[in-house]
């Protein structure tokens, strides 16, 4: 325990070292440094195991990433990236999603099983038992001749079998104590003038009450990080659970559907019929939107392209989630090896491939939208949420191929949304955005680009600069075009570079980032 609360005072201390008013920069990748040392350190034969070092290695680059960009996103993608790390320390072979949901759970609940675990450390230090009262320790005497071993065994529990404060109790609850104690202080001080005059009047200028907080908070947080809390039967069930369904543990004569026993046969029936006529009404819908696409007509009246794009795509990824459910439950046991279910198979994976296909068309006119409107944070999400799905429909595809269990599909698309976090916190997107869409620098949005981060000024201000029209870009009403014309414009992102310079002049080397380096050296 000594070296488990060594570890969770050093990693507290560092969070407040690292995160107390800073920026995101290079203290997360030193602070992903150190949380990886210190728990190779805890145990050097964590660096024999290969999964382990893959997170680790993954926790160090996401970190890394953070120290390049500074992003909200790269943020996340660190902080996933070490929650996986610290679930995997403890809880070897869990796949993501269980490893997300365990590590946010030990995260909010930290502080009540702090609490709980020091009352049961506490109640731990006590003998359960007293040798003295063991069955083959009593002895036939009167009661008088027991007095002396009776006091002698009241001496042994409040000295020699006293249970004694361990450090890491002693550390927590001083903590605890000084949370509570400045908790009171200032509901006092709003309850009676005269003691508020009074503290008033004590120098208290040493002790930084945000500070105390920040720092509880990071204690907090590095408690559920090195102790993680799991749901035991969802634990086995992710490590036990096979990836590939047996037909030996299936009764392969009689199923049921929806609750309602039947024979294989009859079930094999009702589901060609409903996944026929799925089929037909898919295929009716893909051939309605790609002949609107290749003939390019007039979209319906009072809906815009953009509520084309993004209702569409929302309500299709639904679709397709609900595609995956329903063919998950189709073949979530003896359907997969009933003799005569080759035409049920069949008719799933033209189901499948027909929703593929969906998603494709989809993403044709996401790229179309782009080019005529520019890019956006949606229209890149647009095309993130497109691929998870499209790689869930062809992970279900090869279940229904391989007669795989669903907690293969659970598993490869966990590890294929961690993939995606991470691959996003790789790229400064408001660079990328800025540079896009002042490509024309006669002709771009700078009312949506004024919301992007500093890194997007430099390619904002060389393209005002270029800029000739009167207004560089053409809005519905005469406020938006006076708000963004090409003179408020020019004057606002002087005023935002003015207060980026003066900022990155005062920052910490603790929030130093790549890319803030650069935007400060590109501008004037």
């Amino acid at each position: 325990m000594k070296r488990n609360t060594l570890i969770l005072a050093i990693s507290t201390l560092l969070f407040s070292f690292f995160f107390y008013e800073q920026r995101a920069g290079i203290n997360f990748t030193l602070f992903s440094l150190a949380l990886v040392a210190m728990l190779a350190l805890d145990d050097p034969k964590r660096l024999k195991d290969p999964r382990w070092l893959i997170f680790a290695a993954l926790s160090l680059v996401s970190g890394f990433f953070v120290g390049w960009h500074g992003t909200v996103i790269s943020v996340m993608a660190n902080i996933t990236a070490l929650s996986v790390l610290a679930v995997h320390t403890l809880l070897p072979k869990t796949s993501f999603f269980p490893a997300f949901i365990f590590s946010v759970y030990s995260y909010l609940s930290s502080f009540v099983y702090m609490i709980i675990d020091l009352s049961e450390r506490s109640s731990s230090g006590r003998p359960r038992y007293n040798p003295a009262y063991a069955p083959g320790n009593y002895r036939h005497t009167t009661e008088k001749a027991m007095e002396p071993d009776i006091q002698n065994n009241f001496q042994d529990k409040t000295s020699a079998d006293k249970p004694k404060l361990e450090t890491g109790a002693k550390v927590v609850i001083g903590v605890i104590g000084l949370a509570v104690l400045i908790v009171f202080i200032s509901l006092y001080r709003k309850a009676s003038p005269v003691f508020k005059e009074f503290t008033d009047n004590i120098n208290l200028d040493f002790i930084s009450f945000p500070w105390l907080a920040f720092t509880f908070l990071g204690f907090l947080l590095m408690y559920g990080f090195f102790f993680i809390r799991h749901h035991k039967n969802l634990h086995e069930n992710d490590v036990n659970a096979p990836a590939q369904l047996s037909a030996e543990k299936l009764n392969l004569e009689n199923g049921s559907f929806l609750g309602f026993r039947m024979d294989m046969r009859t079930e094999a029936i009702i589901v060609m019929i409903f996944l026929g006529l799925l089929n037909l009404l898919l295929l009716l819908l893909n051939v309605i939107d790609i002949s609107f696409m290749a003939s390019g007509g007039d979209l319906p009246t009072d809906v815009t392209y953009a509520d084309f794009v993004h209702k569409g795509v929302g309500t299709l990824i639904v679709s397709v989630i609900f595609v995956i459910a329903i063919v998950m439950y189709f073949f979530r046991g003896a359907l997969n090896f009933y003799e005569k279910s080759s035409s049920v198979r069949l008719l799933a994976n033209i189901w499948l491939a027909q929703n593929l296909i969906l998603l494709i068309a989809t993403a044709f006119r996401n790229s179309v939208y782009v080019a005529e409107y520019d890019l956006t944070y949606k229209r890149i999400g647009v095309y993130v949420w497109l691929l998870l799905t499209a790689f869930g429909l062809i992970t279900t595809l090869y279940k229904v191929m391989k007669k795989s269990s669903t907690w293969y599909l659970i598993r490869t698309n966990g590890w294929a949304f961690f993939a995606a976090i991470l691959l996003l916190g790789t790229v400064n997107w408001d660079i990328l955005i800025a540079k896009y869409n002042t490509r024309n620098v006669n002709d771009f949005d700078y009312e949506y680009l004024s919301r992007m981060n500093d890194n997007s000024l430099p390619a904002v201000y060389h393209a005002l600069q270029q800029s000739k029209p009167e207004h560089v870009f053409s809005f519905d009403t005469d406020y938006h075009n006076s708000r963004f014309g090409i003179t408020n414009s020019k004057d606002e992102v002087e005023s935002r570079i003015r207060s980026f310079n003066a900022k990155y002049e005062k920052m910490n080397w603790k929030s130093w980032n790549y890319d803030d380096w650069v935007t400060y050296n590109n501008l004037p």
